[in-house]
């Protein structure tokens, strides 16, 4: 028995929908990726959710939007990178999409986990750590 146009169209507007919150996700990954490349965290601060848990190895807080950013700006500027890259990447059943890492500095080597959430259609930080290997 072949779908009703109804039932076509219904399936159609699913598919495009999906496809632009994969792409959405994909996309600002790739851009949270290039700013961690450069180590800047006030264009890091766009990405950041109103209230931000961030575990900067092994020193965990939970922080709002401009003390977080405080505290990555800190954090840069004792460990400026030489690389990142993200090795790992998904979503979980609840929405969440995340990112595993490797971020290089000149002597030292952190793994970082990052998860964003969607707030007002834009994914979020809502939790980050840079956590030396």
């Amino acid at each position: 028995m072949k779908p009703s146009k109804k039932s076509q169209i219904f399936l159609l507007s699913l598919l495009i929908l999906s496809s632009i919150n994969v792409f959405a996700q994909n996309e600002t990954v790739g851009q949270v990726k290039r700013v961690l490349e450069v180590g800047n965290a006030n264009e890091l601060s766009k990405f950041l959710n109103d209230k931000v848990d961030l575990n900067i190895n092994g020193k965990e807080g939970s922080y709002s939007h401009s003390q977080a950013e405080g505290v990555l700006k800190n954090y840069f500027k004792e460990n400026p990178p030489k690389s990142f890259q993200i090795n790992h990447e998904g979503s979980s059943e609840n929405g969440l999409i995340y990112a595993i890492g490797e971020y290089v500095t000149i002597d030292s080597n952190f793994r970082v986990w990052i998860r964003l959430k969607k707030v007002n259609d834009q994914f979020k930080i809502h939790e980050m750590s840079f956590v030396k290997e």
